[in-house]
């Protein structure tokens, strides 16, 4: 109980320092609408339109009733350059993590896991599916 609530300040500290940066930072801002429930660093966000924002790694991804916090690494896959950014999910059973965010100029971030995270995402993505949301 005492990790989940240390964890838990720690996510609202950074996030009071990281929310100024990313409201300045438009250029890495992405806008969607994700028509199901997913999981963002532990954290379940209702579906709904969000604003996901990257700054020096850090990944915030705001809605109207919820927010969430991850650090983020810089895609190693092959940029998309199609022009449109979006928001990948793996889904697994019934539930969606975000996995990766890329903007319109091909510019990738994943979602940075923590070394449990990591083997359990490992076992999942043999069964689990790639969802890609548009964003505007």
């Amino acid at each position: 109980m005492k990790k989940i609530i240390r964890s838990l300040i720690l996510a609202a500290a950074a996030l009071a320092v990281f929310v100024p940066l990313s409201i300045t930072a438009s250029a890495a801002e992405l806008n969607c609408r994700v028509p199901f429930s997913f999981v963002v660093n532990g954290a379940t966000l209702p579906a709904g339109a969000y604003t996901i924002s990257t700054t020096n790694g850090a990944l915030l991804v705001r809605g109207a009733q919820k927010s969430a916090f991850a650090m983020s690494n810089p895609a190693v896959k092959e940029a998309d350059r199609s022009g449109h950014g979006s928001v990948v999910f793996l889904k697994t059973g019934d539930t969606y993590h975000l996995i990766e965010i890329w903007s319109s100029d091909g510019n990738g971030r994943e979602v940075r896991l923590s070394p449990r995270e990591a083997e359990e995402r490992a076992r999942a993505t043999a069964k689990g599916e790639r969802i890609i949301v548009a964003a505007k």
